[in-house]
């Protein structure tokens, strides 16, 4: 007679042991083929132990491709939309060509960090021609035809649309940590520079190695985000404005301390982007500069397992 209820004789069996052990050892099997990300190392999936961060040439504007380790695509902006013919003739890319060349048919987020039409435009047939998941958008509205093109499509094929501001955490996958530093609030103002500072700014950290995406900020949005301290100090910075004289306060330029910098401009531009004031205060900074108008389409590789681990590669033909 057992101290409490009936006496429970059935784990005393050795063939209810083995009979319990072969369900165990199926159960362990059913996970790795299904739920495991590799299906057991039987099925091949889109796993890759480095972050991948592709500054598309765009010429004068902004387009960013990520790829994380477990397979997750987001853009960030999408420069100009222009026909085929100007693109190839300034020697530059068209973002919907260029996802199209690198096997992407969806998007699991895609970023608008300002309403210009040097970020928002090559936007417009990526929404018509790609599986979009969802949008990250600035808090604010635009009166112009881009915009009005972009809000119809995005109401008619009904994309998830998500307006954040500083401090919001994105949560594109457990492997990578993305923060919104900027920006802090609403403006209505259409004024170029405000425009501008409601640019969205990504801090993104993998491993041990953090990229600052820095939109088109401005002086004041640039003080502003110095508020987080050492925290924005990252190895990577996605130079902000085209590397344009509004956007090199150098206090905030001091507290990033990057490394390593990317210019996103185009050939010849007539904004005479990037200026020589903003390259004087990087190569002060100690910050080593790469620009599409000069290197094409610009990979980024991060490793993340040590600060030093990433590296850089040029190619054109990306």
């Amino acid at each position: 007679m057992s101290r409490y209820g009936y006496e429970q004789k059935s784990f005393q069996s050795k063939k209810t042991n083995f009979v319990f052990f072969m369900l165990l050892i199926v159960v362990i099997f059913v996970w790795a083929l299904v739920l495991s990300p590799d299906h057991g190392g039987l099925v091949s999936v889109s796993l890759n132990p480095e972050l991948r961060i592709d500054f598309v040439n765009v010429g004068q504007g902004d387009a960013v491709l990520i790829r994380t380790p477990k397979g997750k695509v987001f853009l960030v902006d999408g420069g100009v939309n222009v026909p085929v013919a100007d693109a190839r003739r300034e020697g530059r890319e068209l973002i919907q060509n260029y996802l199209r060349n690198q096997k992407i048919s969806k998007l699991d987020g895609l970023v608008i960090t300002h309403w210009h039409n040097d970020h928002l435009g090559g936007i417009i047939p990526v929404l018509r021609l790609f599986e979009v998941d969802k949008i990250y958008e600035t808090p604010s509205t635009f009166n112009t035809e881009a915009w009005q093109t972009y809000d119809e499509i995005c109401k008619k094929e009904r994309i998830q649309r998500l307006s954040i501001k500083a401090g919001d955490v994105l949560e594109w996958g457990n492997e990578l940590f993305v923060q919104v530093l900027n920006p802090e609030k609403p403006v209505s103002s259409k004024e170029y520079s405000e425009v501008n500072n409601m640019s969205i700014a990504l801090l993104l950290r993998y491993g041990k190695v953090q990229t600052l995406l820095a939109g088109d900020i401005e002086e004041d949005a640039e003080r502003e985000i110095m508020k987080y301290g050492e925290g924005i100090r990252s190895q990577i910075l996605k130079v902000p404005h085209h590397g344009a004289d509004t956007s090199d306060y150098m206090p905030f330029l001091q507290l990033v301390k990057a490394e390593a910098g990317v210019i996103s401009v185009g050939r010849s531009n007539a904004f005479r982007h990037p200026s020589p004031r903003a390259l004087s205060h990087h190569e002060r900074v100690g910050t080593k500069l790469y620009r599409t108008d000069r290197h094409g389409n610009i990979r980024l590789f991060i490793g993340g397992k040590d600060t030093r681990d990433y590296r850089f590669v040029v190619d054109q033909r990306l």
